[in-house]
């Protein structure tokens, strides 16, 4: 946290709760679940939007739970952003990579992408749970504005994939 006091300056309950504020996590939850199909083009989740984010800067995490009619359409996600952010900022993507009976984890796959730009992942055995993990900690906002997840199938396909209610985002101002 980078707010600082003067020796000797009088800390009252409005000071410190006006600076702390800033500083307190937020857990954004979607309620329901989501489908989509035969359609590639990333749109936001109709309930992962609007998560304001004010200058400053931020660390961000993701936790997805999704699933597949089939395991042909994969599922594709990305960060949108309606304000300015840093261009250099990464996210580590975690998720299938693979795709194998319910019973066995499947293996995952672990690498890191810029904010805005698609990352794909497999789709597991259709029907189960899938999870995938974003996470950005300097991510630094010079323009407010309003962060959203956004998501498509990566293989068009009539068969749903689906984001599951419980999907969240984390956010939290660290400076």
């Amino acid at each position: 946290m980078s707010t600082r006091f003067l020796t000797g300056q009088r800390l009252t309950a409005d000071l410190l709760n006006t600076n702390v504020a800033d500083f307190m996590p937020s857990t954004f939850v979607k309620a329901a679940d989501q489908s989509r199909n035969t359609s590639i083009t990333l749109a936001d989740d109709a309930e992962l939007a609007g998560i304001p984010l004010s200058v400053g800067t931020w660390e961000i995490e993701l936790v997805l739970f999704y699933t597949v009619a089939s395991t042909t359409p994969l599922l594709k996600t990305a960060w949108a952003f309606s304000g300015t952010w840093g261009t250099s900022a990464l996210r580590a993507v975690v998720g299938p990579n693979g795709i194998v009976a319910p019973s066995v984890a499947t293996p995952a796959n672990m690498q890191a992408a810029p904010l805005t730009t698609a990352a794909v992942y497999n789709s597991s055995t259709a029907g189960s749970y899938s999870s995938v993990r974003e996470i950005a900690r300097n991510v630094v906002v010079t323009v407010a504005g309003n962060l959203s997840l956004q998501w498509a199938q990566s293989v068009s396909n009539a068969s749903n994939v689906t984001v599951r209610a419980a999907t969240s985002f984390g956010t939290r101002k660290i400076s």
